[in-house]
C-alpha cells in the first residue's frame, strides 16, 4: 500500500511541475471581434450589442473614463490569487492576465478591454482555458467573480443617466 500510495503522490508531483511551466496564450486579441467562442471552456461577459457573440454575463456601465477604467481593474485583479498580468495592448487599451488552478496549476488566460458608446463606459471580460474541454465552470465562476470585484471597486453609472 505504501508503495501505492508513493507512486501516486510522485506522479502528481511530477504533473504538477510540468504543468507549473506549460504554455499560456499571452496574445492580445480584439474581444469585440471574436466570431467563435470555445465553449464548454470558456466565459464571455459583455454590454449586449457591443461583441459579435453572445455573452455570459452583461457588463454595467461605469462612471468613469475608459482609462480610469482600466486602471483600477488593473490593480483590483492583481491582487487575486495566482494571477499575473502578462500582456497590455495600448490600442485596444486591453490587459491580458494568467490565472493558474490551485491543485495542478492550469492555465486560464484571461482578456479585458474597455468599451464605450457615448458617455457609456463598459468592460469586455473574456477568460478561456487553455488546455482540456471542460473547465467544470471555473471560467465562468471567475468572470461573475471579477465582475462583482469590478463593480464594487469601481462607481458603476446610475441608471436613467
Amino acid at each position: 500500500m505504501t508503495g501505492r500510495y508513493f507512486t501516486k503522490a510522485a506522479l502528481v508531483l511530477v504533473l504538477g511541475a510540468s504543468l507549473a511551466g506549460c504554455e499560456t496564450d499571452m496574445t492580445t486579441m480584439d474581444i469585440r471581434s471574436l466570431e467563435t467562442r470555445f465553449t464548454p471552456h470558456d466565459a464571455l461577459a459583455c454590454q449586449a450589442g457591443r461583441c459579435r457573440v453572445p455573452a455570459d454575463f452583461e457588463s454595467p456601465d461605469f462612471a468613469v473614463t475608459e482609462r480610469d477604467l482600466m486602471m483600477k481593474v488593473q490593480v483590483l485583479i492583481a491582487k487575486e490569487p495566482r494571477t499575473r498580468l502578462v500582456a497590455k495592448d495600448e490600442t485596444l487599451q486591453q490587459i491580458v492576465f494568467v490565472q493558474r488552478s490551485r491543485i495542478f496549476r492550469f492555465p486560464d488566460t484571461i482578456w479585458i478591454q474597455p468599451t464605450a458608446q457615448g458617455a457609456e463606459t463598459s468592460i469586455i471580460i473574456y477568460s478561456r482555458s487553455n488546455y482540456g474541454y471542460w473547465d467544470f465552470g471555473a471560467n465562468k465562476r471567475r468572470v461573475r467573480k471579477w465582475l462583482a470585484k469590478i463593480a464594487g471597486g469601481v462607481q458603476p453609472q446610475q441608471s436613467g443617466n
